[in-house]
Protein backbone atom coordinates (compact mmCIF):
# COMPACT_ATOMS: atom_id res chain seq x y z
CA UNK A 1 0.00 0.00 0.00
CA UNK A 2 3.21 2.18 0.24
CA UNK A 3 4.05 4.37 -2.59
CA UNK A 4 6.90 5.76 -2.21
CA UNK A 5 8.17 8.78 -0.14
CA UNK A 6 6.51 11.48 -1.83
CA UNK A 7 2.70 9.64 -1.55
CA UNK A 8 1.76 10.23 -4.79
CA UNK A 9 -0.63 7.59 -6.63
CA UNK A 10 -0.16 6.72 -10.32
CA UNK A 11 -1.55 9.20 -12.81
CA UNK A 12 -2.52 8.93 -16.34
CA UNK A 13 -0.74 10.23 -19.29
CA UNK A 14 -1.71 14.21 -19.61
CA UNK A 15 -0.47 17.42 -19.08
CA UNK A 16 2.94 17.36 -16.98
CA UNK A 17 2.18 17.99 -12.98
CA UNK A 18 4.71 21.02 -11.78
CA UNK A 19 6.60 19.35 -9.16
CA UNK A 20 7.29 22.75 -7.55
CA UNK A 21 3.63 22.80 -6.33
CA UNK A 22 4.15 19.17 -4.70
CA UNK A 23 5.08 21.11 -1.39
CA UNK A 24 3.16 24.12 -1.22
CA UNK A 25 0.20 21.09 -1.43
CA UNK A 26 1.15 19.54 1.48
CA UNK A 27 1.89 22.44 3.44
CA UNK A 28 -2.03 23.44 2.34
CA UNK A 29 -2.65 20.24 3.35
CA UNK A 30 -1.04 20.12 7.26
CA UNK A 31 -2.61 23.94 7.09
CA UNK A 32 -6.16 23.22 7.15
CA UNK A 33 -5.45 19.52 8.80
CA UNK A 34 -4.65 21.86 11.79
CA UNK A 35 -7.90 24.66 11.34
CA UNK A 36 -10.43 22.30 9.94
CA UNK A 37 -9.76 18.47 11.20
CA UNK A 38 -9.61 15.49 8.85
CA UNK A 39 -13.18 15.43 8.59
CA UNK A 40 -14.14 19.11 7.75
CA UNK A 41 -11.05 19.20 5.22
CA UNK A 42 -11.75 18.98 1.39
CA UNK A 43 -9.73 18.74 -1.57
CA UNK A 44 -11.68 22.06 -2.90
CA UNK A 45 -10.16 23.79 0.22
CA UNK A 46 -6.73 22.80 -0.18
CA UNK A 47 -6.54 23.78 -3.54
CA UNK A 48 -7.99 27.76 -2.66
CA UNK A 49 -4.94 27.60 0.23
CA UNK A 50 -2.56 26.37 -2.23
CA UNK A 51 -3.00 28.91 -4.92
CA UNK A 52 -3.79 26.10 -7.21
CA UNK A 53 -6.96 24.35 -9.42
CA UNK A 54 -8.84 21.31 -8.36
CA UNK A 55 -7.56 19.85 -11.35
CA UNK A 56 -4.01 20.46 -10.79
CA UNK A 57 -3.90 19.00 -7.38
CA UNK A 58 -6.41 15.69 -8.19
CA UNK A 59 -3.63 14.96 -11.07
CA UNK A 60 -1.37 13.79 -8.76
CA UNK A 61 -3.81 13.28 -5.61
CA UNK A 62 -6.96 12.47 -6.90
CA UNK A 63 -8.76 11.53 -3.89
CA UNK A 64 -8.82 13.33 0.02
CA UNK A 65 -7.53 10.45 1.10
CA UNK A 66 -4.56 10.67 -1.45
CA UNK A 67 -4.02 13.97 0.29
CA UNK A 68 -4.31 12.82 3.92
CA UNK A 69 -1.97 9.91 3.14
CA UNK A 70 1.03 12.15 1.50
CA UNK A 71 0.67 14.55 4.71
CA UNK A 72 1.10 11.15 7.07
CA UNK A 73 3.89 10.28 5.37
CA UNK A 74 5.45 13.69 4.90
CA UNK A 75 5.04 14.42 8.98
CA UNK A 76 6.86 11.43 9.39
CA UNK A 77 9.70 11.58 7.28
CA UNK A 78 13.14 11.54 7.44
CA UNK A 79 16.13 10.25 5.91
CA UNK A 80 16.71 7.03 7.81
CA UNK A 81 17.85 5.04 4.56
CA UNK A 82 21.29 4.03 5.06
CA UNK A 83 21.96 3.97 8.41
CA UNK A 84 24.01 1.36 9.59
CA UNK A 85 27.06 2.23 12.29
CA UNK A 86 27.65 -0.94 13.02
CA UNK A 87 26.24 -1.47 16.40
CA UNK A 88 22.37 -1.77 17.65
CA UNK A 89 23.08 1.58 20.03
CA UNK A 90 24.04 3.25 17.29
CA UNK A 91 21.39 2.71 14.95
CA UNK A 92 18.49 3.50 17.50
CA UNK A 93 20.56 6.80 18.48
CA UNK A 94 20.89 7.80 14.79
CA UNK A 95 17.51 6.91 14.17
CA UNK A 96 16.01 8.93 16.81
CA UNK A 97 17.91 12.02 15.86
CA UNK A 98 16.72 11.73 12.59
CA UNK A 99 13.31 11.19 13.23
CA UNK A 100 12.26 13.77 15.64
CA UNK A 101 13.75 16.98 13.20
CA UNK A 102 10.41 16.63 11.10
CA UNK A 103 7.78 15.55 14.26
CA UNK A 104 8.60 18.69 15.65
CA UNK A 105 5.71 21.69 15.26
CA UNK A 106 3.13 21.67 12.77
CA UNK A 107 3.85 17.84 11.03
CA UNK A 108 3.97 16.34 13.94
CA UNK A 109 0.94 17.91 15.78
CA UNK A 110 -0.74 17.21 12.49
CA UNK A 111 0.12 13.42 12.68
CA UNK A 112 -1.10 13.43 16.67
CA UNK A 113 -4.53 15.00 15.06
CA UNK A 114 -4.71 12.56 13.06
CA UNK A 115 -4.16 9.78 15.39
CA UNK A 116 -6.90 11.17 17.74
CA UNK A 117 -9.16 11.25 14.48
CA UNK A 118 -7.91 7.66 13.51
CA UNK A 119 -9.53 5.99 16.98
CA UNK A 120 -13.08 6.47 15.20
CA UNK A 121 -12.04 6.11 11.69
CA UNK A 122 -10.69 2.72 10.75
CA UNK A 123 -9.61 4.05 6.60
CA UNK A 124 -7.88 7.06 8.19
CA UNK A 125 -6.06 4.22 10.56
CA UNK A 126 -5.05 2.05 7.57
CA UNK A 127 -3.40 5.45 5.82
CA UNK A 128 -1.71 5.91 9.06
CA UNK A 129 -0.56 2.77 9.41
CA UNK A 130 0.59 2.15 5.63
CA UNK A 131 2.22 6.02 5.96
CA UNK A 132 4.05 5.85 8.54
CA UNK A 133 4.02 2.57 10.76
CA UNK A 134 4.67 -0.14 7.98
CA UNK A 135 7.97 2.41 6.40
CA UNK A 136 8.86 2.50 10.19
CA UNK A 137 8.84 -1.37 10.71
CA UNK A 138 10.47 -1.98 7.33
CA UNK A 139 13.82 0.00 8.22
CA UNK A 140 13.88 -1.39 11.92
CA UNK A 141 13.45 -4.96 10.14
CA UNK A 142 17.09 -4.36 8.70
CA UNK A 143 18.18 -2.75 11.49
CA UNK A 144 17.32 -5.92 14.14
CA UNK A 145 18.13 -8.68 11.89
CA UNK A 146 21.94 -7.33 11.62
CA UNK A 147 21.95 -6.17 15.36
CA UNK A 148 20.28 -10.46 15.77
CA UNK A 149 23.17 -11.20 13.57
CA UNK A 150 26.09 -9.50 15.92
CA UNK A 151 24.20 -11.52 18.95
CA UNK A 152 23.10 -8.03 20.58
CA UNK A 153 19.72 -9.17 20.87
CA UNK A 154 17.76 -12.18 20.62
CA UNK A 155 15.75 -13.87 17.27
CA UNK A 156 12.11 -12.98 19.06
CA UNK A 157 12.63 -9.27 18.91
CA UNK A 158 10.26 -8.08 16.45
CA UNK A 159 10.11 -5.31 14.05
CA UNK A 160 6.66 -4.47 14.69
CA UNK A 161 7.25 -4.37 18.48
CA UNK A 162 10.14 -2.35 17.69
CA UNK A 163 8.34 0.26 15.89
CA UNK A 164 5.71 0.62 18.00
CA UNK A 165 7.85 1.50 20.74
CA UNK A 166 9.79 3.93 18.23
CA UNK A 167 6.50 5.81 16.89
CA UNK A 168 5.61 5.67 20.72
CA UNK A 169 8.43 7.77 22.04
CA UNK A 170 8.28 10.51 18.79
CA UNK A 171 5.22 11.24 19.53
CA UNK A 172 5.14 11.52 23.24
CA UNK A 173 8.20 14.03 22.14
CA UNK A 174 6.46 15.74 19.36
CA UNK A 175 3.11 16.19 22.36
CA UNK A 176 4.87 17.11 25.17
CA UNK A 177 8.39 18.16 25.32
CA UNK A 178 9.30 22.20 25.07
CA UNK A 179 9.74 23.47 21.32
CA UNK A 180 13.47 24.77 20.65
CA UNK A 181 14.47 26.91 17.94
CA UNK A 182 15.90 24.09 16.00
CA UNK A 183 13.35 21.24 16.42
CA UNK A 184 16.33 18.87 17.47
CA UNK A 185 16.46 16.93 20.58
CA UNK A 186 18.68 17.91 23.21
CA UNK A 187 21.39 15.12 23.67
CA UNK A 188 20.45 13.87 27.00
CA UNK A 189 17.02 13.75 25.82
CA UNK A 190 18.27 11.48 22.66
CA UNK A 191 20.39 9.38 25.56
CA UNK A 192 17.65 8.41 27.93
CA UNK A 193 15.26 7.33 24.57
CA UNK A 194 17.76 5.52 23.23
CA UNK A 195 18.47 3.58 26.65
CA UNK A 196 14.75 2.99 26.92
CA UNK A 197 14.25 1.15 24.11
CA UNK A 198 17.52 -0.47 24.12
CA UNK A 199 16.42 -1.71 27.25
CA UNK A 200 12.77 -2.85 25.88
CA UNK A 201 14.34 -4.67 23.05
CA UNK A 202 16.40 -6.79 25.43
CA UNK A 203 19.89 -5.15 24.37
CA UNK A 204 23.03 -6.70 25.20
CA UNK A 205 26.66 -5.67 24.13
CA UNK A 206 28.07 -8.20 21.46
Amino acid sequence: MSRGSTGETPRPPGRPVDASLGPVIIEAVLDELAESGYARLTTAAVARRAGVSTATLYRRWPSKRDLILAAAEQAASSETDGIDTGSLDGDIRELLTRKQLPMSGKPGATLIALLGEAVHDPELAEMIRAGVLTPMREHLAKVLDRAIARGEVDAGVTADSAARLLAGLILARAAFSEPTSSGAMAPSDVDADTALLLLALGHRRA
